[in-house]
């Protein structure tokens, strides 16, 4: 159990660590082995972090934070160490990269703690971005990178209102405008933006003529022409005013007499 003692014999060892690899880095005592040996002790104060969180994740799910960050840090030093030079940029994504992820371990030990998603989806898009930028990907455009992580980041969180039983499906939004940042904006094709644009109108407005004329076979024509046959109808059926004058003056006059 990690009590209040516990802690402050945690800290004080861990400070007394730091010192001494300072005071051996500074006089040359490490050498080659002072990245190994800064290694060691992010990892052992990084594993120390995630028993503290693995021991009550409910309660102290901060310490995932810190943990994978130091984890992180520790791989970060020993890859750029020992990957080629031309590799050695990727430490930066490692590192950002391991924060993200504990930012999603707080979420996944404590899904009322959905907040975490979005640092943690912005944190590891980063990591994309940094990776792209050191082995130089000339198909993919580091912007529109960012741009689409960040998207499915939020659309991730709007799509776990049912599991989550809030309401967040505001997420929707910011994710519609920054996936449409990426794959349109911020894509290395943007000139294609020129002939895309007005063949998506031209597509979109057949389709709206399409839809109509299936939900209203009869155009306006033959509704205006069937309109003006019942006029024309109505007009033969009725009596006119010559017939209607006629037909009141026989009524009046008297019959011929009877011989």
């Amino acid at each position: 159990m990690f009590t209040q003692s516990n802690k402050q014999v945690f800290w004080g060892a861990l400070l007394i660590l730091l010192g001494v690899l300072l005071l051996l880095q500074a006089v040359g005592v490490l050498g080659a082995l002072s990245d190994l040996a800064w290694s060691l002790l992010f990892v052992t104060a990084g594993g120390v972090f995630l028993y503290i969180f693995l021991s009550a994740v409910q309660e102290r799910w901060w310490a995932a934070i810190p943990g994978f960050a130091l984890l992180g840090l520790a791989a970060a030093v020993l890859f750029s160490r020992i990957a080629p030079p031309a590799l050695s940029g990727l430490s930066g994504a490692l590192f950002l990269g391991s924060i993200g992820l504990g930012f999603l371990a707080v979420f996944v030990t404590n899904p009322r703690h959905w907040w975490a998603i979005i640092p943690g989806g912005t944190l590891i898009s980063l990591a994309g971005v940094t990776a792209l930028d050191v082995v130089r990907a000339e198909f993919l455009n580091p912007g529109s990178v960012l741009f689409i992580g960040l998207g499915i980041t939020f659309g991730v969180l709007g799509a776990l209102s049912g599991y989550l039983n809030q309401n967040l499906r505001w997420a929707y939004i910011p994710a519609a405008i920054l996936l449409i940042v990426g794959f349109v904006i911020a894509t290395p094709f943007a000139g294609a933006l020129t002939w895309l644009w007005p063949l998506a109108l031209i597509a979109l407005g057949a389709y709206l003529i399409l839809r109509r004329s299936r939900a209203f076979p009869l155009s306006w024509l033959d509704v205006a022409g069937n309109q003006i046959d019942k006029a024309q109808i109505g007009k033969a059926d009725a009596p006119t005013v010559l017939e209607t004058q006629e037909g009141d003056v026989s009524k009046d006059e008297p019959a011929p007499p009877s011989r």
